[in-house]
């Protein structure tokens, strides 16, 4: 007898990766694929309406005709908790809602860290922001990283030199931090969490010491209680932002070998289980230090492009198999290019967008360099009004490609640039 196809819900998927996911072996066969919530619902969201988003997950999910086998999701907050307390709901293999937790709120995960690694784990120190004694009680010399326990990319994140930075921060902080954190104390209290970890809510910030170095991530899983890591990528910062991100890693395999085991026992402290991740690591070539950055407990949607180039399987599989129970299989290497590279196209100054390329524009360039083009404003949009960039500079595209070298490839990307037909109108310096 035929086993029926299991039903695999994918939490707010863009156009772009439902397309990627349908890419995946056995859909169809082994299991269908259905959207849960939209795009708009949970990502780059002005104010994130929880208990909407909650009601209308659940709703879905209640007047979903068959049963629910699995619920994945690749975004950052909300999704990488909605996942886990949504699964459980159901009956669903998912981590802990408390492993989530220590991997994604960064208090707790440097506390994790420093059971698990004990020195190798950066200095760091919690700051509540609305506190008038935050800088006197501040126990880390300048400069170190402030950044919000739960935020989005690099969004909150700035480099203290000293105390007029550390006012200057502490004000755009105060100012913008009850956006995530007003939600994420409303969402770990809706999915359980213990109270423990609820004791430290969104509205606090980390310090930590400010760690320099190359910085490279990995990529993998945890399936019945075994971590296996299917992929390392470098991630190359220029002037303090990134710029791109190379898969595979070029650097050498005893770090990567080193950054397993750093990683695994940090999954193990936390008890996380049944789920996959990314870990971020900074190396300093000249100490031979390693410093662990941060776990996601989630792969990244925009690794999948990439793994589809270099190893020619979709990532979005084994996110598909751990949540159903399955042995996931991955195959380094068995893709058309040697090299893949996520590059982003940064400006520093404000401005606003004159002009973006048509659809017909960007399906043409795509065509002549190979590559998939994704520009994040619309045109007349001002960069500083765009949600969840970095501090220092505003992202106008990201441009996904493959190749046979880096030489080959930053060539082909800079003529894509010279062609794009993408114009800003910047703002002149005060």
């Amino acid at each position: 007898m035929t086993e029926e196809p299991k039903n695999v819900f994918v939490i707010a998927p863009t156009k772009l990766h439902f397309e990627e996911l349908k890419t995946v072996r056995g859909v169809g066969d082994r299991f269908h694929l259905i959207p849960l919530l939209d795009v708009a619902d949970v990502v780059h969201v002005e104010e994130l309406r929880l208990r909407h988003v909650v009601d209308k997950a659940r709703a879905q999910l209640d007047a979903f005709g068959g049963s629910v086998d699995a619920i994945i999701a690749h975004w950052d907050f909300p999704t990488t908790l909605l996942a886990p307390m949504l699964s459980h709901e159901r009956g669903c293999r998912a981590p802990s809602v408390d492993a989530v937790v220590q991997c994604g709120h960064k208090y707790w995960s440097r506390v994790a860290q420093r059971r698990a690694l004990g020195d190798e784990t950066p200095r760091f120190a919690l700051v509540d922001p609305f506190d008038p004694r935050a800088i006197e009680g501040t126990p880390l010399p300048y400069p170190f990283w402030l950044k919000p326990v739960k935020a989005f990319s690099s969004q909150l994140g700035f480099r203290v030199e000293d105390r007029a930075g550390f006012e200057r921060a502490l004000t755009e902080i105060r100012a913008a931090i009850p956006r995530i954190a007003r939600p994420y104390d409303e969402l770990v209290k809706e999915a359980g969490v213990s109270e423990e970890l609820r004791a430290i809510g969104g509205q606090y910030c980390l310090a930590e010491e400010y760690l320099g170095g190359f910085e490279i991530a990995h990529e993998g899983r945890v399936f019945r209680g075994e971590v296996t890591f299917h992929a390392t990528m470098d991630m190359i910062r220029e002037d303090e932002v990134f710029t791109r991100f190379e898969w595979p890693s070029s650097q050498p395999a005893r770090i990567h070998r080193r950054m397993e085991e750093m990683t695994a026992a940090v999954l193990k402290e936390v008890g996380y289980d049944d789920g996959c991740f990314n870990a971020e690591y900074f190396w300093d070539r000249e100490t031979d230090a390693l410093r662990l950055i941060e776990i996601n407990p989630r792969i990244s949607q925009s690794h999948a492009p990439l793994a589809m180039l270099v190893d020619g399987q979709s990532i979005h599989e084994v996110a598909i198999d751990v949540a159903l129970g399955a042995p996931p299989s991955f195959e380094p290497g068995a893709g058309e290019h040697a090299m893949a590279a996520k590059l982003l196209h940064r400006v520093r100054r404000d401005g606003v967008v004159r002009r973006v390329p048509t659809d017909e524009e960007l399906a043409a360039l795509e065509r002549r360099f190979g590559a998939f083009i994704e520009v994040t404003p619309s045109e007349g949009d001002r960069l500083s009004d765009l949600l969840d960039q970095d501090a220092y500079s505003y992202v106008l595209a990201s441009v996904y490609m493959g190749a046979d070298s880096r030489e080959e490839l930053l060539t082909r990307y800079r003529a894509l640039l010279d062609a794009l037909p993408l114009e800003v109108e910047h703002r002149e310096a005060a």
